[in-house]
């Protein structure tokens, strides 16, 4: 496996002076993202943090009116914060990332998770190369891809068990936001990957890819 892009001479800089590497893991919802991420950053000694959990402030809402929102778009993300919690990481310090409760929509008001620094940061979100204040931060930038049919399915799994939704529910969410956000947003990113990597397979396969590609970005700016 090769990388499509070298270090630029301002990541290298940065990564001598601090030795903390970001990386931007990009894709479609139901590609797997965050399971290889949380699964290969432990083994790097890295953190993770999800841009789901920087999804605006909508709490005034009610329920009914924060179900109908699309998440998907890129107005939907916090970006400003999120930025600067990626820009602080990079220098060392420690953050305190947003808490969401998925299943009510709402952004947790009286709790923080905090996040300290370590010589791995991995972004992951659907539109994490969407931005181009965010790509600018990523020493990295991984794109993961999938067929619509295992992205669903994936997607079904996860909110069936971990939010609290309905089969009904996801169908209507999955074709009236996620795809089209997708091909409006997701896919078009693509193109500033270093990266792509196919996640059909066996997500213990990605996982080892994405592994790889880490440390073989590691190995080309002399970082351990």
């Amino acid at each position: 496996m090769q990388l499509v892009a070298e270090l630029d001479s301002e990541s290298i800089d940065r990564l001598g002076k601090q030795g903390i590497l970001i990386v931007g893991l990009a894709g479609a919802s139901g590609t797997g993202k965050s399971t290889v991420a949380k699964h290969v950053a432990p083994r790097l000694k890295g953190q993770v943090i999800s841009m789901e959990s920087y999804s605006i402030v909508m709490n005034d809402l009610p329920l009914e009116e924060r179900a109908k929102q699309n998440y998907d778009a890129p107005h939907a993300i916090d970006v400003k914060l999120l930025e600067s919690h990626i820009r602080d990481y990079a220098a060392g310090h420690a953050i305190e990332a947003p808490i969401c409760d998925f299943a009510k929509h709402l952004r947790v008001s009286d709790r923080r998770e905090y996040i300290p620094a370590t010589s791995l940061l991995i972004v992951e979100g659907i539109l994490a190369l969407h931005f181009a204040q965010l790509r600018q931060r990523f020493d990295l930038s991984i794109y993961l891809e999938a067929p619509d049919e295992v992205c669903l399915h994936r997607r079904k799994v996860r909110d069936i068990t971990e939010r609290q939704r309905t089969l009904e529910f996801i169908r209507s969410q999955y074709e009236d936001s996620v795809l089209p956000a997708a091909q409006q947003y997701v896919l078009p990113s693509k193109r500033f990957a270093n990266l792509v990597l196919d996640s059909e397979a066996d997500l213990s396969t990605v996982e080892k890819r994405l592994y790889d590609a880490i440390v073989e970005k590691r190995a080309l700016a002399g970082v351990r």
